[in-house]
């Protein structure tokens, strides 16, 4: 009797093991970056390792809304720098997008979950998503040259771009319209950002003609909007 129910526990045990063994698995293996939403402070990276369903690393970064790296090293908050550090393993803890927010940093701490979130979602063998791309506002920058770069800020709503706001960011890291404002002295380059924003939602994408007398301008604002659609998309 004894002997039959030891077999019968060992089999249990056995069958436990293969079913655990043999469950789908929810994500594929590899690493994949999420980008969040964005605001007017900018937005944040996470890319997410995972390895047989466990998140096994997570890298965490922001971008300023002047489209830079935020450099933790020098930047004069450093609860940010603690809190890139903690939620970074936190994810890695928990396995896990859903972690508490570090005290102080909320909305850093909120952009990070959020681009994990989009991180695990890209990982997954069953999406969950069917659009082409995340909604919300995502940003994006050109690259930096002697006269600055151009960013902008695209709100998409089921796969429509429904709003965009431009900026330039002058070399001395200042926005040229809110921050010079009167002072800016190229009024072509102001009328140019007005029709540009609208081009760029009645074509639903960046591929629009540039504005004559603002050709530079125009290209940056392109630059800008068709990275901000890369950081929206899902696949």
């Amino acid at each position: 009797m004894l002997k039959r129910l030891t077999a019968t526990l060992s089999l249990l045990v056995l069958l436990m093991m293969l079913l655990s063994g043999c469950k789908p698995r929810v994500y594929n293996d590899g690493t994949y970056k999420g980008i969040s939403t964005a605001d007017i402070h900018g937005y944040a990276i996470a890319e997410v390792t995972i390895k047989k369903d466990t998140i096994i690393a997570v890298k965490l970064s922001e971008i300023t809304e002047k489209g830079e790296v935020k450099d933790y090293a020098a930047y004069p908050y450093p609860e940010a720098k603690a809190a890139n550090e903690t939620m970074s393993k936190r994810f890695v803890e928990k396995n896990s997008a859903d972690v508490d927010t570090v005290a102080k940093v909320t909305n850093s701490s909120q952009k990070y979950i959020e681009a994990v979130r989009f991180a695990l979602e890209k990982a997954r063998k069953q999406p969950t998503v069917a659009t082409k791309y995340f909604n919300g506002t995502f940003m994006g920058a050109s690259q930096k040259d002697e006269r600055g770069r151009g960013v902008a800020w695209v709100t998409i709503e089921n796969d429509k771009i429904v709003k965009v706001e431009l900026e330039d960011v002058t070399p001395e890291g200042k926005f040229k319209f809110k921050d010079v404002g009167e002072a800016y002295t190229y009024p072509t380059v102001m009328e140019a950002r007005d029709v540009m924003q609208q081009r760029f939602v009645e074509a639903n994408g960046p591929n629009v003609d540039a504005f004559s007398g603002a050709t530079e301008s125009s290209r940056k604002w392109i630059d800008a909007v068709s990275n901000a659609l890369a950081n929206a998309q899902i696949r």
